[in-house]
């Protein structure tokens, strides 16, 4: 079950997960309407949009995005 995100400062730190399933890295701020996600390994950051955030199930951010559409945000 995934719930809306109501308090976005609670999901700073927490591991991302794609539509697809695959570990997107963490969320390392929100600034404004915009989530940054640093992604582990190459610590490549992305900014994403909080409407391309599907919810938050307790443990990780799911995202509306495929790890391959994830790239479009690359900052």
């Amino acid at each position: 079950m995934t719930d809306a995100v109501v308090d976005w400062e609670s999901i700073v730190h927490k591991n991302v997960r794609s539509k697809d399933g695959e570990g997107a890295g963490n969320v390392d701020a929100i600034l404004g309407d915009i989530v940054v996600i640093m992604s582990q390994g190459d610590r490549a950051e992305y900014k994403l949009p909080k409407s391309q955030v599907e919810g938050y199930n307790g443990a990780e951010v799911l995202l509306k995005v495929t790890l391959y559409e994830l790239e479009e945000y690359r900052a």
